[in-house]
């Protein structure tokens, strides 16, 4: 099974279970995340990538025009619902790959990937399609967990991260492989200056990071 296939039916099996898992596996702190790495979007008409059950769209939703994008349709739905349910009418829901937006160049002021951009097949492409369909002058903002820099607290969230929070999102969502996957593809993400090359390599200019919670994630930012 394709990458992309296989992370797809993925994110379907723990869609429903997904948002409380979150919450509870960050201890609260990916809310503080996710309002940090909005906070550095442009205003005006935002592109949310790999938005899942749209969180991040729903934050950008404040003070931008939101159009949040995911291939998983089973997380859109949870998205479109979410949206419905708050009353907010700027942001809307639509089906799309990462690798192939459906949108024409330079359409967006900005766009923001929040922990989805190392579940892509081709990180580099879809890299490469934020940056065609973003306006020249405008801004891509990147949320991705990281490994933390400080070797003594570095030992101890590996450990939790390894061993605790497989066997907890396992029994939590009752599916076996996506809580044991995310340490896996951490560790296999490019860090700090190699993602900042891929950026570059994409396009992105100003390319700027900032460590969040003794460097759990990295928010990275780039402009066209």
């Amino acid at each position: 099974m394709q990458k992309k296939e296989k992370i797809r039916k993925m994110f379907a099996g723990i869609s429903r279970r997904y948002d409380f898992l979150n919450c509870l596996l960050s201890l609260g702190q990916d809310r503080k995340w996710r309002r940090f790495a909005v906070s550095k979007l442009p205003e005006g008409l935002v592109l949310d990538i790999c938005s899942g059950t749209g969180d991040v769209a729903i934050e950008a939703s404040g003070k931008n025009d939101v159009v949040a994008s995911d291939f998983c349709y089973e997380m859109l739905e949870l998205c479109s619902s979410k949206i419905s349910k708050k009353g907010i009418l700027n942001a809307s829901c639509i089906r799309n790959d990462a690798e192939n937006l459906s949108f024409r160049d330079g359409t967006f002021d900005g766009a923001v990937v929040a922990f989805g951009i190392r579940n892509v097949a081709d990180i580099r492409k879809a890299l490469s399609e934020m940056h065609r369909v973003v306006k020249k002058g405008g801004k891509v903002v990147v949320l991705e967990f990281s490994r933390p820099t400080n070797p003594f607290f570095r030992a101890g969230y590996y450990f939790y991260f390894r061993k605790i929070l497989p066997v907890i999102g396992r029994i939590v969502s009752k599916k076996d492989g996506a809580y044991s996957y995310l340490p896996s593809s951490v560790m296999a993400f490019p860090q700090r200056d190699g993602f900042s090359k891929l950026m570059e390599g994409s396009g992105f200019s100003d390319i700027k990071y900032h460590d969040l919670t003794f460097g759990i994630v990295t928010v990275y930012t780039g402009s066209k």
